[in-house]
Formats: structure tokens, sequence, C-alpha cells
């Protein structure tokens, strides 16, 4: 074998050149059929090229010469768990470990597995074990804080984010787990100066469409705004720009011009034209002064101390759905509960079983308030009630908020639903996972964003149990 023709694969397959690669491995291959170097090489490629029929196939060939090497082991480890398929990958990977621990990413990898399957006690124990052979793994560090995080060992957690950061200062996701981290635990100075670091994460959902709004304007950093021009970027969920649009109102008062930008048209029509002006994606900004993103407005009013403000009903009137929904519901008597249970995370979503069971001890009338709910869910169920046709235009929530407003309370899990309904004014109590997201912070009941909230959290990983046997006692009290 040429040397130098193998160092060319080599150099191609680092590029990213896998097909020029392939072909200069598969040359080299038909004359030497056991040249273990680049049959070492040429598995782990196919991978990457996602032939795995024929990687499995080299794999066991390159077993064959070395069985007990421990990068070959590492990477048919990586095989199967990159086909999810885990128990093989485990017991690759533990054999590549056993052999050589140091400086081996197979335990991290092990880790990464259990995590991916909520087996998070079986995750800390795989990243510890990583980190005592190769203690600068800052991934590992990360992730070993993120399974914490995630058992309610807050503590521990915000120690590991920060041994991650020793070693990788510059790695914006680190930093942003930190952030929330901080913030869960109402460390409000430093935790809204770390989730600044989300506008230089890829993994925020929206660091791609900031980047393509190339804006030249100043980031407003709490200037005065008096007679200024204010473009203020909405990100996020929904949720966040219902929950957080009362800071706008507080601008106003400085006699600012506030330009909203939205992602998508559809939620234009929860503001008044007269008092912002709406632009969305596709449509040309206007000119202003500065720029700044929802949620780093909640760094500067921390800092005035005025983080917890009442907030604001902003939604618009609209009387031809008011006046549909009042004619659907006029036949529907007695105590109204609007209910959901979807989040954005499916992990999080609350299984209906929950509300259908708890909708059967009363005579009340339930109404789903998820979009596209199917209805085949409910035939068991007489007392919950499914609109079809709820939602169904173009615009965000255009049903949604007349039928709240003629609710005597909303049950829900944590998602836009719940600042909706919060924010019109009605009583709502949100049902939270055992970890919750960082705003929630760790009081029990009560939430500093609203009065009319009642927070109903899980004791345990997907237990749903307790917090329903308190819903369904505090609704016997409250409608007795």
């Amino acid at each position: 074998m040429s040397i130098n023709y193998f160092k060319s694969a080599l150099l191609h397959h680092s590029k990213g050149n896998w097909n020029k690669a392939k072909e200069i491995y598969e040359h080299i291959l038909k004359m030497e059929p056991n040249n273990y170097p680049v049959l070492q090489n040429y598995g782990p490629l196919l991978c990457q090229l996602r032939e795995y029929k024929l990687a499995k196939n080299i794999f066991e060939k390159s077993l064959k010469i070395k069985p007990q090497d421990p990068l070959l082991l590492y990477n048919y480890g990586k095989f199967y768990h990159d086909q999810k398929i885990f128990d093989e990958a485990i017991i690759f990977y533990k054999k590549s470990f056993k052999i050589e621990p140091k400086n081996n990413f197979s335990m991290y990898n092990i880790g990464n597995i259990y995590f991916e399957l909520n087996k998070l006690d079986l995750a800390i124990s795989a990243y510890r074990d990583s980190l005592k052979t190769n203690p600068k793994n800052f991934l590992a560090h990360n992730n070993l804080a993120n399974s914490l995080k995630n058992t309610g060992n807050f503590k521990e957690a915000i120690q590991y984010y920060k041994s991650s950061l020793k070693l990788k200062n510059d790695y914006p996701d680190i930093h942003l787990n930190y952030a929330t981290q901080l913030l869960k635990l109402e460390n409000f100075e430093e935790g809204f100066e770390e989730y600044e670091w989300r506008k230089k994460s890829k993994s925020f959902l929206d660091y791609i469409n900031y980047n393509k709004l190339n804006l030249k304007s100043k980031e407003w950093s709490g200037e005065n705004l008096q007679d200024k021009k204010l473009l203020v970027i909405s990100e996020q969920g929904i949720g966040d720009l219902i929950q957080f649009s009362r800071y706008l109102f507080e601008l106003k008062k400085e006699k600012v011009k506030i330009i909203i930008y939205l992602k998508s048209k559809k939620f234009s029509h929860f503001f008044d034209n007269k008092i912002f002006d709406i632009v969305f994606e596709g449509k040309d900004i206007p000119d202003h002064d500065y720029h700044v993103h929802l949620l780093s407005i909640l760094k500067i009013f921390n800092k005035k101390n005025k983080l917890f403000i009442n907030p604001v009903n902003f939604f618009q009137k609209n009387e031809k759905a008011q006046i549909k929904w009042n004619k659907l519901l006029l036949n529907h008597t007695g105590i109204k509960i609007g209910i959901n249970c979807k989040t954005s995370l499916l992990k999080k979503n609350i299984p209906i079983n929950f509300f259908i069971d708890l909708a059967s001890t009363f005579d009340f009338k339930f109404i789903m308030l998820e979009k596209n709910f199917s209805s085949e869910k409910l035939k068991n169920s007489k007392n919950i009630l499914f609109f079809q046709e709820m939602d169904s235009s173009n615009d965000a929530f255009i049903d949604s908020i007349e039928i709240i407003k003629q609710l005597d309370l909303v049950i829900t899990s944590d998602t836009s639903i719940a600042h909706l309904s919060a924010t019109l004014g009605i009583k709502t109590w949100i049902v939270l996972p055992f970890v919750s997201d960082w705003r929630w912070f760790q009081d029990k009941k009560k939430t500093k964003w609203y009065k009319n909230v009642t927070l109903y959290k899980s004791q345990k990983i997907d237990d749903w149990n307790k917090p329903f046997k308190e819903i369904e006692l505090d609704l016997k009290n409250k409608f007795s």
C-alpha cells in the first residue's frame, strides 16, 4: 500500500470529502483486503455515509483481526449509538473503556444514552466515571450538570456548569444552561447576564433569524428612550411574547416609539397598531435608534428593580369571534373549565387520561383548548367538549381568546395557553413537571408573574398523580 495514497484518503475523510475517501479506501482494500489501518477508518466512514449494512461487515471483519482494539470497539459502539440501538452500543462502549479508560469518550457517550432515555441516575453515574479518567471533557461537566438539574439537584448542577465553563468559557450552550439554572434559583443579576449568550448559540431557535436581520443599530442597554425609536425583536415561543409584552407598555411611558418585530403575521392582531408599529418576517424594518430582544428587556428592568410588574391584557377584541362563541357556548350552562395537556416539549406533555379522570368526577363542562386535538381520545368522556373549528384561521388564538373569556377556570400544562389565560385575567391553574422551566422558580404554589395563577408541581419525574389529586380537592373546595 502506498502510504501517500492512504494519507490522501485520510485527508479527504477529514475534510468531509467522504465519497472520494471511500473510493480510495475501497481501491486499497481490493489489493489488501485485510489492511487494518484502512479497515479501521473505512468502517466509521461508512457510518457517516449511513451505509450501515456494509459498515457492520467491516466492523465484524476488523474485530476478527484485532478484537481488543479500544478504538475499534469505541467506533463499533458509536455505530450502534447512531442507529439508536442502545443496548449494543453500551456493550461495546464498556469494552472499549475497560481496555483503555484514559481519554476515552465511551463512558461519556453511555451517559448521553442514559440521558436520552431519561435514566438520569445511570447518566449521572456514567458521567462521573467519565470525568474520573478524562476530567478535561468540558461537555461531560455540562451534561452531568444537565442531568443533576433534571433530578432537582440544582446546587450541584451549578458547580458543574462552573467547572465546564472553566474548561471552555467561549461555549455558548454551557453559558445558556448555566443561565437558566441561575434564573431558576432567582439569581437574576448573573442569570440574565449569562442569558445573553443565547444569541450566540446555534441551538437557540432564533439564532439564524436574528443574524439574517443584519441590524446596524445599537443594542439598547437601558439608555434614555424619550423621543427615540426602539425595535423590539420577539423571540422563542408565543408564550414568551404574551408573558413579556407587559414591559412594552411600561416602556411606552417614556414617550418612545416602539416597533415590534414578530416572527409571523399571524400574531400581529394581538397588538393595537395605534400604540405600536408592527413588522414581521419578510417586511422591511423601519429606521430606528436602538434594537433589543424581548427577553433582554428583563435584564434591564431587573437592574431598575422593576422585574415583576403586572401583566397587561393587550389582546384586541374580535367582535365576530365573540358573537360566534357566545352562541356556541350559550347552551353549555354551569361551571366551564378550559383544559390543555400539550406542551412544546413532547416529554412534558400531560397524558390526557388525567384530565378525563378529573372530568369524570364533576358535573362541570370541560372545554379542550388544544388545537388539532384528536377527538377520538375523548369518546369515553361525556363532559369534555372539543370544537374542531377552533383556531382554524390564519390568525393565532382568535377563537381561544373568546372562549377563555367565558370560562370560570383554565387548567393547563406549561404552554402558551397558560400565559394567554393568565393575561386575560382568568383564574389559571398550571400543572408543572418535576423540573419546570426557569420562569416558575421554586415557589410551590404562587408565581410572581401573575396574581391569578396557581402552580401544581409534580413531586417525581413523570408522576402527575399528586398534582391532579390536589387539583381535584381544590375544585371541590372552590365550586362546592
